[in-house]
């Protein structure tokens, strides 16, 4: 008796941790993403938010600059694809960089959001991710236009 008793608990204990374990399985899929949010001048037009989104997503969302995010992150590997271009075309199919409001400070604030979207799984990866976007980014809004050639007039 007592050993049906043992045999009962166990297989109870076994279903419980198998049905805990499907829990977590399931909630590891969820969706899930992790962004930047770069807050824009407060007297820009909705307008001129969406031309520098544009104009950002034209500068950054090229091959050249995301086959260095999947090298610098190792993207390949750790999603098991099958190669970079195949990587980079999963990145540029999953990246957020649109115009929207958040809270800041518990101030709403015009903000571009740079970053990935993926599941819950994923989610050191999606914010590794975005901080690499996000130094592209920097190195595109700080860039500064070529200075005019000089003429070889003027005063000396």
């Amino acid at each position: 008796m007592q050993r049906w008793i043992v045999a009962g608990v166990l297989v109870l204990f076994l279903l419980g941790g198998g049905g805990l374990f499907a829990v977590w399985k399931v909630k590891q899929r969820r969706p899930d993403y992790s962004y930047i949010p770069l807050p824009f001048n407060p007297s820009s037009t909705a307008a001129q938010r969406e031309a520098t989104v544009n104009e950002l997503r034209e500068k950054l969302l090229t091959d050249e600059i995301l086959t260095g995010v999947v090298r610098d992150c190792n993207i390949v590997t750790k999603w098991g694809l099958p190669s970079e271009s195949a990587a980079v075309a999963e990145l540029r199919r999953r990246v957020i960089m649109k115009a929207e409001i958040d809270n800041i400070q518990n101030a709403p604030t015009d903000v571009m959001r740079v970053g990935f979207t993926g599941v819950v799984s994923e989610h050191d990866e999606l914010e590794a991710l975005s901080q690499r976007l996000i130094e592209d980014v920097q190195r595109a809004i700080l860039q500064k236009p070529p200075e005019p050639a000089s003429t070889g007039t003027g005063n000396y």
